[in-house]
């Protein structure tokens, strides 16, 4: 079983609708290219404290 996960970094969009605007222009700008974007590293930190468990 695998999954993915999506860790918000920065202030809360307004509403759902702010939300979802925000979450397609991240998956454009991250996810659908083959750019590599190394984590910030809040992010990092999180991703490495699961591995852990």
């Amino acid at each position: 079983m695998s999954y993915d996960l999506a860790v918000w970094e920065g202030e809360r969009p307004a509403d759902d609708r702010a939300a979802g605007r925000a979450f397609t222009a991240l998956y454009d700008r991250y996810v659908d290219t083959d750019e590599q974007h190394p984590p910030i590293e809040r992010i990092a930190a999180y991703v490495a404290a699961l591995l852990q468990r």
